[in-house]
């Protein structure tokens, strides 16, 4: 159920803001939220990260994308008994953002992307939820491991 909340609230996220930014943004017209800093800019990216692989086409990308999601889903239930609340919540985060970028690609052949900063590719919120989902749990398992090697240390003196 944890995972479910993660997953939809990234979806959320997700496909309001794209749908934000294909209704008031002009293509390709960057808009300076502050400054030079952060921007808008409204692309399709028919690629994957970084625009990458653009090559293989929409189809072929939405079948890998598809095979990254179940496998995610085989391991997160694999490991479903030993995850936190908050580990199965960040879990879904990245699910909801893996799944709200292959909806894009289905639905519109390309992926919405907006936010634009200094130095990085165009990205949205599905990326970000990908990326603070997979920052977030790769910190809570850390903090675990962390922790238990502690409590191992303790034990042996």
């Amino acid at each position: 159920m944890v995972v479910a909340i993660g997953l939809v609230i990234a979806l959320m996220i997700d496909q309001v803001t794209k749908a934000i930014a294909e209704s008031n943004l002009q293509y390709l017209v960057r808009i300076d939220v502050l400054g030079k800093v952060l921007g808008l800019r409204y692309v399709h990216n028919k690629g994957v990260s970084f625009g990458l692989l653009k090559s293989l086409g929409v189809y072929n990308i939405a079948i890998i994308t598809s095979a990254i999601i179940l496998l995610l889903l085989f391991i997160g239930n694999h490991f479903k008994d030993k995850l936190t609340s908050k580990e199965k919540f960040f879990f879904g985060i990245i699910l909801g953002g893996a799944l709200g970028n292959l909806i894009d690609r289905l639905r519109l052949g390309y992926v919405v992307d907006f936010i634009e900063i200094p130095y990085w590719p165009i990205f949205n919120g599905a990326d970000s939820c990908v990326v603070a989902g997979t920052v977030l749990l790769l910190f809570l398992f850390y903090r675990r491991e962390k922790s238990r090697v502690g409590r191992d240390n303790g034990n042996e003196s």
